[in-house]
């Protein structure tokens, strides 16, 4: 019996991997570890008086490259573990700093063009023989900016992130478009809410916090976003109420008018959750 032919699956190339990047990693945290390692060698008895005077030329941790720059000329005063724990922070570093300046050559790709520079003279900015080099590096530099870790590296994978992110503002636009339609009913609900709370017909309570955060923000509502986060606010205030009368035992309203406008609150901002 033939054995079944193994499907050739191809090697993961430059272009085809995904735009991993370091998560969580502080480069300003590996700067400090960094002389802290620099810092314990210099101390050790017998150590040479250049050791202790290069420590005192260290860069600051503000500036990354600088001392990326001073920890290889350094890294000879290391031996042993240190020298390995040095040499990996000093990895990751560079990796950070990489990663750091993809966004900033990026925006400075998409501000030339803007400005009318060619993809021919873009060419010899990016190390690359050609417009059409030049203009694949920049789609593959977009997604390893602006992709996600599936995204892969190449012109191809651009043009559907651009597909993606495209489709996903004019989503994004329509929510704050619906927000916007509903904002004038949140408002009033939110304000008639207020009224009877501050006329001390809600049941309130000491530990009350979205409701006087509601009252905080109602007047600052100024972008689509934040016009939307209002029946977030209206939502948490209306459920802190009635919270408060369940742990009471009291009315959560005390009169039928505040208890209408409650209700009201309530109708609109789970109209705007949907």
């Amino acid at each position: 019996m033939s054995r079944p032919k193994k499907k050739y699956h191809p090697p993961l190339t430059r272009e085809r991997r995904p735009a991993q990047r370091l998560i969580g990693v502080d480069p300003h945290a590996l700067s400090a570890r960094l002389y802290g390692i620099h810092e314990a060698a210099s101390k050790r008895p017998g150590t040479k008086d250049s050791v202790r005077e290069a420590l005192a030329r260290w860069p600051g941790d503000a500036a990354l490259y600088n001392v990326l720059s001073w920890a290889q000329q350094h890294a000879a005063d290391l031996v042993g573990r240190e020298a390995q724990e040095a040499a990996l922070l000093r990895v990751q570093l560079a990796q950070c700093i990489r990663e750091r300046l993809d966004p900033l050559q990026l925006r400075a790709i998409e501000d030339a063009r803007s400005a009318g520079a060619s993809w021919e003279r873009l060419a010899p900015a990016v190390a690359v023989d050609s417009a059409n080099g030049a203009y694949n590096k920049a789609r593959r530099l977009a997604v390893a900016v602006r992709g996600s870790a599936e995204d892969r590296r190449s012109p191809e994978a651009a043009r559907d992130l651009e597909t993606r992110l495209a489709a996903e503002a004019l989503e994004r636009r329509r929510r704050e478009e619906a927000a916007d339609a509903r904002y004038p009913t949140i408002d009033a609900a939110a304000r008639r809410l207020l009224h009877h709370y501050e006329r001390d017909e809600l049941c309130s309570g000491p530990e009350d916090f979205w409701i006087t955060e509601l009252a905080a923000v109602i007047d600052d509502r100024t972008n689509p976003l934040e016009r939307a986060n209002l029946a977030l606010f209206l939502r948490r205030a209306v459920g802190e109420v009635r919270e408060n009368a369940a742990e009471t035992g009291r009315a959560a309203a005390t009169t039928q008018v505040a208890l209408q406008a409650l209700d009201h609150a309530a109708s609109a901002s789970a109209s705007a959750a949907e």
